[in-house]
């Protein structure tokens, strides 16, 4: 870490989801100083052991400064630190800043969890996010402050895709105060069922002993286009058995088919609210937004690719700032 003044730790931010830790060490204008990755999700840890593996990743980072923390992620959910509850839609950061709840931790540290956000729909069925929320806040701040786009754009038109294990598709809003609101939100557990039918059903049959396999792009647009014109997805996903027995597909090539049937059903969930909206915001880094890039594509949408790391560092200072975790004095010390 640099020593020059500028450079002075004013907040910790934590992405603690169901399987990977993500912390940054950020300054007083939001810039991250340094980073660290770990594979103990919420998910394999006991509640009560939380706050050792925590402090083993920053442990170091407070041993100069007593920095405040701030986390989102499933570290606020029921099998988590503490349940901090849900925020209720349409949300916009000032709701989210006035229902943080402080963690109860045996260090004595400051330590405040985001509450996630909770869409009920007209039927009463209920959907529910913790961690996109702050990464699709600090998205709209990244592409505001970086390529003016959204400032030109009906942001009730503006959709934003957190593809992943659990898919979330998150619109948003300006309200009369011109502050972003989130305004809905849909999940599709693609990532999961994907992992489900090449492991556990007769699709994967022979599929474990091939490994990883590097995607086969002319079959996952086949899957895709096939997701479109076929109206059940059950009866569609049988087709990666018959196309391999026609020797349509080779064995090399079923993940690619099947991976392509399920994001295109996933977008084929999600068209309806994508008809007036030329642009997604994919939110993440990895290969998979690669993906989600060409199928959209495929459908005559076009898409960019926002980094993750940004968004969730960009999202939770700017809530720490609103609540006051980070004082003014602070983020003038970068001015």
């Amino acid at each position: 870490m640099s020593d020059n003044k500028s450079n002075l730790p004013a907040l910790i931010v934590v992405d603690w989801g169901s399987s990977n830790f993500r912390a940054f060490l950020v300054d007083g204008k939001g810039s991250i100083l340094d980073t660290v990755n770990g594979e103990q999700g919420v998910l394999c840890i006991k509640n009560d052991c939380l706050e050792t593996v925590l402090l083993s990743y920053i442990s170091g980072w407070l041993s100069k400064h007593k920095t405040p923390i701030i986390m989102a992620g499933m570290v606020g959910g029921a099998i988590g630190w503490q349940d901090t509850g849900y925020v209720n839609a349409p949300a916009n950061l000032g709701s989210m800043s006035v229902n943080l709840c402080k963690a109860n931790n045996k260090a004595g540290l400051q330590i405040s969890i985001v509450p996630g956000v909770k869409y009920v729909m007209e039927n009463n069925v209920c959907d529910v996010m913790r961690g996109e929320e702050v990464q699709v806040f600090g998205a709209v701040l990244d592409v505001e402050q970086t390529a003016g786009e959204l400032s030109n754009q009906t942001l009730s038109e503006t959709m934003f895709c957190l593809p992943g294990t659990h898919s979330k598709w998150v619109q948003v809003a300006k309200d009369t105060d011109q502050k972003t609101v989130i305004t809905s939100l849909s999940t599709f557990m693609t990532g999961e069922m994907f992992d489900l039918l090449t492991k556990q059903s007769i699709l994967g049959e022979g599929l474990e002993a091939l490994g990883k396999t590097p995607t086969d792009m002319p079959s996952f647009l086949k899957g895709v286009g096939v997701s479109q014109v076929q109206s059940s997805l059950l009866s569609a996903l049988f087709s990666a058995r018959t196309l391999k027995l026609d020797k349509q597909l080779t064995l090399q090539n079923v993940p690619s088919y099947l991976s392509g049937l399920l994001i295109g059903a996933e977008l084929a969930g999600i068209k309806s609210k994508l008809n007036d909206i030329k642009h997604v915001y994919l939110i993440g880094n990895s290969s998979l937004n690669a993906l989600y890039c060409e199928a959209l594509k495929e459908l005559g949408f076009t898409s960019s690719i926002l980094s993750s790391a940004t968004a969730s560092t960009k999202g939770m200072f700017t809530l720490a700032v609103q609540a006051g975790l980070v004082t003014e004095k602070e983020t003038q010390l970068c001015h």
